[in-house]
């Protein structure tokens, strides 16, 4: 009996250091989700996928576009420059066709696309970042790993080791 009274703790522990990690090391959203980061079919596409969304400080935004396409990535420095698509002096291209953007600190980000027509069509969005309220109960971060993903494997890794140790122990 003690025995499974450890291993479900085992388990439970497992499972608070992942959300912790996620708490810690931010999430990773795809720019409009699995249509990309491409002209849009309505000018109001990237707002609306933007607008359940809560973003914080340490989250990426993962700019990826059709190989077919080309696009770009600039940040406009304020609310009238983007309201009108006006370019400014930085673009960062995504013609390797992934851009990664981390979200560094908290403020209203505005980005664009600056190719052509397309910030017209509505190839843009804003973000309000938000420092996370439960990244205060966490201790700082180590220096960012190579990749997020990376630490997601490793938090599915753990808890699946968790898991068979659970199932051997039965």
């Amino acid at each position: 009996m003690a025995t499974k009274l450890m291993s479900w703790s085992s388990i439970a522990c497992v499972f608070l250091v992942g959300a912790l990690l996620q708490v810690v090391y931010g999430f990773d959203y795809d720019v409009g989700g699995d249509f990309g980061w491409n002209v849009p079919p309505i000018p109001t596409f990237f707002s609306d996928w933007t607008h359940n969304k809560t973003f914080f400080v340490g989250d990426k935004l993962v700019f990826q576009s059709n190989s077919s396409e080309f696009h770009d990535v600039a940040e406009p420095e304020s609310q009238t420059d983007f309201d009108g698509c006006v370019k400014p002096g930085i673009s960062l291209s995504t013609s390797s066709a992934m851009l990664s953007v981390l979200l560094d600190s908290p403020r209203r980000r505005y980005f664009i696309c600056t190719i052509g027509n397309h910030c017209n069509a509505g190839m843009k969005f804003t973000v309000d970042v938000f420092v996370n309220p439960n990244s205060a109960l966490l201790p700082p971060p180590p220096p960012p790993p190579s990749s997020a993903s990376s630490l997601r494997f490793g938090a599915v890794l753990a808890a699946a080791m968790t898991g068979l140790l659970f199932l051997v122990t039965i």
